[in-house]
């Protein structure tokens, strides 16, 4: 399976660092899918999805021993596995109805607020919402990346990260932060 990601890489520096990658982080993935599919050969083939993901995007991928990576690999995993279970069960994404507020947090919100505050309330929102939010904030990833990493199609991206906005702001409020 390493070998199949390694021919989606084209320097050897970097096939160096997925390398470093996969051996640092396939158990936790393992974990991660097996904790949702319960299922060892699913769980399998969820932590390869998520290895080819990953190695298509790996020029994203700064540092391999930090936490920004580790939680990258936690969301890519835990999103492969949650569609195969989704496609195992037949279950329907029920927040494509789910009404969407007005307010559009602006950019500037994530330089304002502090650091702790604003790590605090992310860690606070569903994970549906604040996977896309923290690819696009945090790693500066395009919707169109996002929807591939995740499994979702460009617009529901875009409409997870908006309603990400609107309840960070909430969180954000009630935590006695005011944006102008």
């Amino acid at each position: 399976m390493l070998n199949l990601c390694l021919t989606l890489i084209d320097a050897d520096e970097d096939k160096i660092r997925f390398t470093k990658l996969y051996e640092q982080y396939r158990h936790l993935m393992f974990y991660i899918a097996q904790d949702i599919l319960k299922d060892e050969h699913l769980s399998e083939d969820a932590v390869q999805e998520a290895f080819l993901r990953i190695a298509k995007n790996f020029q994203k991928v700064g540092e391999i021993l930090c936490p920004e990576t580790r939680n990258f690999t936690v969301i890519i995993t835990r999103n492969v596995a949650l569609t195969m279970a989704k496609q195992r069960h037949n279950d329907v994404d029920m927040d494509v109805y789910i009404e969407t507020a007005t307010f559009e947090l602006t950019e500037d919100v994530f330089e304002t607020v502090s650091n702790n505050l604003l790590i605090k309330c992310i860690l606070e929102l569903p994970e549906m919402y604040r996977d896309p939010l923290y690819l696009y904030h945090l790693y500066g990833y395009s919707f169109n990346e996002i929807s591939s990493l995740l499994n979702l199609s460009v617009e529901a991206t875009k409409k997870r990260t908006q309603r990400a906005r609107d309840l960070l702001k909430t969180l954000l409020e009630k935590e006695g932060y005011h944006h102008e």
